[in-house]
């Protein structure tokens, strides 16, 4: 990030919110195993631990090759293993920096191919942006290849501390949970926020 300062981007952590490895070099599978027990705690049906674990292994990989910033699963309901994920990206802003060219930001760094988009312009506490809402089919299974549906809410903004640009994502596959991931999303993006890192 840019300017003297050293800035640290914050966001929200609500209850059911796990903390992916991300840029950590961790052993994805080891790590969803501790941490499928510490969320459910070690009294859990093995059954139950194993659909977490899994999950959170695949979508902990998934996230690492988006290199994000930081993201986290976010555990819609734990018995049946169903997640969504947000994270949060710093893009360098240089002739991105005016909300009309956001859009393209996002083409061109999170490049999808939705079949519903819808782009609006917002007002963050961090900053002005550009809200993007998209339906994309994506395959899922490693073994059998399988179409499923995915939403996502994407926030591209830009703070006032520096010149980089803040990005904001959410996605989920389940999405009869869609009108409260959204809410929830919207609740997250206005949490982001800068913080100047003070030395000593």
């Amino acid at each position: 990030m840019s300017g003297d300062a050293m800035w640290q981007c914050l966001i929200s952590e609500p209850e059911g919110s796990i903390r992916l490895p991300v840029g950590e070099n961790a052993e994805f599978g080891e790590w969803a195993k501790r941490a499928a027990r510490q969320y459910l705690g070690a009294d859990a049906p093995r059954g139950e631990l194993r659909e977490l674990s899994s999950v959170l292994a695949r979508v902990a990989a998934t996230a690492d090759l988006g290199d994000p910033t930081f993201a986290y699963a976010y555990v819609i309901d734990a018995a049946k293993a169903v997640t969504a994920v947000y994270e949060v990206h710093d893009y360098d802003g240089d002739g991105y920096r005016s909300t009309d060219r956001l859009p393209e930001l996002l083409e061109a760094v999170l490049p999808t191919s939705p079949e519903r988009r819808s782009v609006t312009e917002v007002n963050l506490p961090s900053g002005p942006g550009v809200r993007v809402q998209e339906i994309l089919s994506v395959e899922t299974g490693s073994l059998f290849k399988k179409k499923t549906m995915m939403e996502t809410v994407t926030y591209a903004v830009l703070p006032a501390q520096v010149d980089n640009i803040l990005v904001f994502r959410m996605s989920w596959t389940n999405l009869v949970f869609g009108e409260a991931l959204l809410e929830l999303a919207q609740t997250l993006a206005e949490s982001l926020e800068l913080t100047e890192i003070k030395e000593g």
